[in-house]
C-alpha cells in the first residue's frame, strides 16, 4: 500500500485519478494549487520587501494578490 503522505500533492492527485478516486484526486489538485499559490505569494512578498521602493509597495502588493488570484480564487478560501 502506498502512503500518500510520502507523495507530492500532484503525484497523489494523479494516483487517485488512476485508481478511480475522483473526489480525493480533486482534493489533492486543490492542495497542489494552494501550494503553488503559497509559493508565489512568498516570492512576491520577498520581491516587494527587498526590491520595491517604499512608495510603490502598496501597488506592488495589490499586483501580487492579483497574480495569485489567477491561480486560486482567494475569496473561496475560508479565513
Amino acid at each position: 500500500m502506498i502512503n500518500l503522505e510520502n507523495l507530492t500533492a500532484t503525484e497523489a492527485e494523479a494516483l487517485a485519478y488512476s485508481e478511480g478516486f475522483t473526489g480525493t484526486a480533486r482534493m489533492f489538485g486543490r492542495i497542489a494549487d494552494l501550494q503553488r499559490a503559497l509559493g508565489q505569494a512568498v516570492a512576491a512578498l520577498e520581491e516587494i520587501a527587498y526590491h520595491v521602493p517604499e512608495k510603490h509597495r502598496p501597488g506592488a502588493a495589490k499586483e501580487a494578490l492579483a497574480t495569485i488570484d489567477g491561480i486560486v480564487n482567494l475569496w473561496e478560501i475560508e479565513r
